[in-house]
């Protein structure tokens, strides 16, 4: 019975880890912004382009951060190892 403390103390510290995606998601994300508002600023000529590339790189950094919540909540509330050691133990 030891061993599923173990496992739902592992599971609780993967999913943290998998949390960990959003901050530095965030981080992306303001980094992305920054750089092209700074490309806007030198070259306005091209502002319509650095917008739609700024919009699909925010997207797809959002994605990421979605990914990483889904798979954390996947890890604490439906986690089929933790069933199966259940199993494994009765």
């Amino acid at each position: 019975m030891e061993n599923l403390g173990i496992v739902i103390g592992l599971v609780h510290i993967a999913a943290a880890i998998a949390l960990l995606n959003g901050v530095f998601t965030t981080f992306g994300q303001a980094r992305v912004a920054s750089q092209a508002i700074e490309s806007m600023a030198r070259q306005p000529e091209a502002a319509d382009s650095i917008r739609s590339a700024m919009f699909i790189g925010l997207a797809f950094a959002e994605t990421s951060g979605i990914y990483g919540l889904l798979i954390a909540i996947i890890m604490l509330f439906a986690n089929p190892l933790v069933n199966t050691l259940i199993n494994l133990i009765s």
